[in-house]
């Protein structure tokens, strides 16, 4: 069996095709761009690390193939317009398209958004599809994003992305959801249970490990890592933070800014602010943190959850983080989403208890050691042994 993966952007789509490598499944990778597949050196380093996002170190590179001028073209078009950004994606997916019809691999795993023409053409050559879908469905995405986009962003979701999302999905035998919140959303919206299938990403253990100490000083070291952006619920934490006495609650904030700058500039006397850190820096920090919390709005996994509580860090989420499933499992707090009351209270309750914290904490440790890559990696297997033995959809 060989399986083509079409991603335009890399997501966790390298994991996926380790786990495909694992039984020497994998047969072409399409991407925008590969950055293992130049020599970076003579970059400065703050670009070279943002370009090792884009590698895929551990694939072989001959079963890489990537369109770096189309990847360009996106960076400097995304100041232009959301519609030149598409197109670029369109034309990915119709060079991805066409090779399918030339070369008819035995499957093909894409994502959302540059996948359309792919999977039309993969079905029309009666190959089985699957989509990989890193968020939950596009109906529910509308409803959530109300909360976050604004209303010209609101209004394209509804009237452009969402009806191609649609139409990719006529084009799909199965579905790949990462947590029981993004599918729960596709059944709820008449997806095929039978054709449904559920792989958790996973942390590695030996980077993520057990905090030697909890904090016995007083107040909360509360950590946010992820992209500042408003989706992340980020507005929620800093008015919950304006409301608990200053001395007793700071924050750390990690991560990329996106849309949130306004936020963290109102609150800045509050929190301290890092855009970047290794991995080593990323886990001290995990470590030293009381708890961390992801209020988000809309997430269908959030691993940064996981590598919080690997490092024996409580965590906080909101009902709409696919990573509560971890969670619920004794590992932190869910609340509602968008429920600044309800964050308020809880930080408030820990900071009269913070007996809490310590076993919650290392309860979250032994919860992360089931949510390895190498466990993830078993999943995808075991889906796709699966998907194998029955009979796709017709085209």
């Amino acid at each position: 069996m060989k399986i083509w993966v079409s991603n335009f952007g890399p997501q966790h789509s390298r994991q996926l095709l380790l786990a495909l490598g694992k039984p020497s499944w994998l047969g072409k990778f399409y991407t925008a761009l590969a950055s293992d597949k130049f020599a970076l050196g003579w970059l400065p380093a703050k670009l070279q690390a943002a370009l090792k996002k884009r590698a895929f170190p551990g694939v072989p590179g001959e079963k890489v193939e990537h369109f770096p001028l189309l990847f360009l073209l996106e960076r400097l078009g995304r100041g232009m317009s959301p519609g030149f950004s598409r197109w670029i994606g369109n034309c990915f997916d119709w060079r991805v398209a066409r090779r399918i019809r030339r070369e008819k691999p035995d499957l093909v795993i894409t994502y959302e958004n540059t996948n359309l023409a792919t999977l039309r053409a993969a079905k029309r050559a009666g190959i089985t599809t699957i989509l990989d879908l890193a968020q939950i469905h596009q109906a529910d995405i509308a409803v959530h994003a109300k909360a976050f986009l604004s209303p010209e962003q609101w209004q394209a979701e509804v009237d452009i992305v969402n009806p191609r999302k649609a139409r990719a999905l006529e084009y799909t035998d199965f579905v790949i959801t990462l947590s029981s919140f993004a599918a729960d959303s596709m059944l709820r919206h008449g997806w095929p249970a039978e054709r449904l299938f559920m792989a958790n990403l996973g942390i590695d253990p030996q980077r993520f490990t057990l905090k030697s100490r909890y904090s016995d000083r007083h107040g909360l070291r509360l950590l946010f890592v992820g992209t500042m952006t408003k989706r992340k619920g980020l507005g929620v934490l800093l008015e919950a933070l304006e409301q608990l006495p200053e001395q007793s609650v700071f924050l750390t904030l990690i991560g990329p800014m996106a849309d949130a700058a306004a936020l963290i500039q109102a609150n800045r006397h509050r929190v301290r602010y890092l855009p970047f850190l290794h991995h080593e820096e990323l886990v001290r920090h995990y470590q030293e943190a009381d708890v961390f919390v992801f209020p988000s709005l809309l997430d269908s996994w959030a691993q940064t959850v996981l590598e919080a509580m690997a490092c024996g860090t409580p965590a906080i989420v909101t009902e709409n983080t696919g990573a509560k499933d971890a969670v619920v499992q004794g590992g932190g707090w869910v609340i509602p989403a968008n429920d600044t009351p309800a964050l308020v209270r809880l930080l408030q309750d820990l900071l009269l208890h913070p007996e809490q914290i310590e076993p919650t904490g290392r309860r979250a440790h032994e919860i992360a050691q089931q949510y390895t890559w190498d466990h993830y990696h078993r999943q995808i297997a075991n889906i796709l042994n699966t998907i194998t033995q029955r009979n796709p959809l017709n085209a």
